[in-house]
């Protein structure tokens, strides 16, 4: 399958890592790994996936979709309940770290544009982790993408690129999925991608070719850096809008249970969780937000998931009861199509780097 690629070489980190020297990139992260006979306790990223619904500025784009969050639109979405959202989102993003310690990465869906990340990130408790962002438009027509927040500490972006998911021109284009490569504080390489797949809108089986599409996309970029280094550190994250069981992430992707052969691990999977997940529909929870990793950092390479800290989380703020249901739900903006002041239809995920 040939790629659609956008490779993007304009950021002033850029500028400031390369000066002058080209970008060059290469999967192989063997010959810049740290001697694995180098004894020490190892270092820990904390690192975030939180699908944050909807967060709009309150500007009307006439090129977008967006005429629904804005001061005169369906949602009478103002500065203020803007602000709330990003100091609620902030409060979330920040719980992920662990004893005082800021999320290292963090990777976001539902973000309107760049200008929304840099109010979040101004917002306490996030300001004081001084993070950079990674964020491109998509053709996405109500202008929602995906992006990566990241702690210039801890990690180093290197290569910046975005997969386009073509699904056809009949078809409402989808988010893109954005890859980014870099080093983790040591120069440890590690491999990131952030995704927000094609909804399930018009029924789960009706719109399942379409995250078969991005899978499919997703599965031919990791399998080129895996053929490049079969050790490399791989980390997937995204609102895959299917479950770990579904066709798309076992068989396209071929992302399998921890117990399970395969190149792909899903931490996510019903046999590795003793948890609800990060969305409830009509009272079924399951995880729709999910971590992959490659195989390596499931059994200890280099780079590896600290075992048992992939999960996701809530305080009890973040969730209402479903009054139809009867259940826990997550702790929406709106509900009913009333504001409510909450978070997001969806839960945060975490996990922990050791390296």
């Amino acid at each position: 399958m040939q790629l659609k690629r956008k490779t993007v070489l304009h950021f002033s980190w850029i500028i400031a890592l390369f000066g002058a020297t080209a970008l060059s990139f290469n999967f192989s992260q063997s010959s810049r790994n740290a001697s694995a006979n180098d004894i020490r306790q190892p270092r820990e990223a904390h690192v975030v996936f939180y699908n944050v619904e909807n967060l709009f500025d309150t500007i009307i784009d006439p090129e977008k979709q967006d005429d629904d969050f804005s001061p005169s639109g369906k949602y009478t979405w103002n500065t203020a309940r803007y602000y709330e959202k990003c100091d609620r989102l902030a409060e979330v993003i920040a719980m992920g770290g662990k004893d005082g310690e800021l999320p290292a990465i963090v990777g976001l869906c539902e973000v309107e544009n760049e200008a929304v990340l840099r109010d979040l990130v101004q917002r306490e408790p996030l300001r004081k982790g001084k993070y950079e962002i990674i964020h491109f438009p998509s053709l996405d027509v109500r202008g929602i993408d995906v992006a990566l927040l990241y702690r210039p500490k801890i990690f180093t972006p290197e290569h910046v690129e975005t997969f386009f998911v073509n699904l056809g021109s009949a078809k409402r284009p989808t988010r893109d999925i954005l890859y980014v490569q870099g080093m983790l504080k040591g120069n440890l390489a590690i491999h990131l991608f952030v995704n927000h797949w094609p909804s399930r809108y018009g029924g789960q089986e009706k719109s399942e070719p379409n995250r078969m599409a991005a899978a499919e996309i997703l599965r031919t970029a990791v399998d080129e850096i895996i053929s490049e280094d079969p050790n490399a550190a791989v980390l997937v994250m995204g609102d895959f809008n299917d479950y770990p069981s579904n066709r798309s992430l076992r068989e396209a992707l071929g992302a399998k249970g921890p117990e399970e052969t395969g190149l792909l691990v899903n931490l996510m999977d019903a046999s590795a969780l003793d948890q609800r997940g990060t969305y409830n529909y009509r009272g079924e929870w399951g995880f729709l937000d999910q971590f992959i990793v490659s195989r390596s950092m499931h059994e200890g390479g280099l780079v590896m998931v600290k075992p048992g800290s992939a999960q996701a989380y809530a305080s009890e703020e973040m969730l209402f009861i479903d009054p139809k249901y009867g259940d826990e739900k997550p702790f929406r903006s709106y509900f009913a199509g009333q504001y409510q002041g909450g978070y997001s239809d969806h839960l945060p995920i975490r996990l922990t780097l050791l390296y």
